[in-house]
């Protein structure tokens, strides 16, 4: 399949099942995964120019506040996170304070459970609390988290790299968006499957057949 080229990344990009790239790159499977991965969705210019941009739009929104609390789901959203961070400190006037949170759904399965637990978080405090999540698929680990921001009365907004929703859960907040993706499975870029390929720079679909599904 032919990987779409992208130019422009000023607004949410709909990333098609043969994904994309830039002009400059040529996306390839690393031969150690060969077997395991089937081809590359998002090349790492485009997360990086998406980024870019992403991080301007944040930093021109909330322009107001002299300092945000970027709230990092954990694990998955670290590399995502930690770019998007670094941006907003080095290209923007607002200072940016850094919390984690963790919680469970997906553990090793190819779909996220249904039950979503909030395992660990410290003080969330701040004028804005970004929240920064890698993915959001059915909506479940999303939608707890922001219910538990809510009953707790902190005013937030959430970023998120990938939607996978396919605009199936409007009752979901979603203030920044960087790319929405079909249905497949992916990795790469702080994503994992059973743990593997957090490493690699572009956004992978997984093979199917690798998929342990229950």
């Amino acid at each position: 399949m032919q990987a779409k080229v992208i130019s422009s990344f000023d607004k949410v990009i709909d990333v098609p099942v043969e994904g994309v790239t830039t002009f400059n790159e040529k996306p390839a499977v690393l031969e150690k995964y060969g077997k395991e991965i089937d081809r590359v969705l998002i090349s790492k210019e485009c997360i990086k120019r998406r980024l870019e941009a992403m991080a301007k739009e944040i930093g021109d929104d909330l322009k107001k506040f002299k300092e945000i609390n970027c709230l990092v789901v954990l694990k998955g959203s670290i590399f995502f996170a930690s770019d998007l961070i670094r941006l907003l400190d080095e290209g923007t006037p607002i200072r940016t304070k850094l919390d984690f949170i963790q919680c469970s759904s997906y553990g090793d399965k190819a779909f996220p459970n249904e039950e979503v637990k909030i395992e660990k978080y410290g003080d969330i405090e701040g004028e804005i609390i970004l929240v920064i999540e890698d993915i959001v698929d059915k909506g479940g680990t999303l939608r707890k988290l922001q219910e538990f921001l809510t009953k707790r009365g902190k005013p937030f907004k959430t970023c998120v790299l990938l939607d996978k929703t396919q605009d199936k859960n409007p009752d979901l907040q979603l203030d920044y968006v960087g790319f929405k993706i079909p249905r497949e499975f992916v990795g790469g870029y702080g994503l994992d499957y059973a743990g593997m390929y957090r490493g690699l720079s572009d956004i992978v679909v997984v093979k199917k057949e690798l998929l342990k599904l229950q």
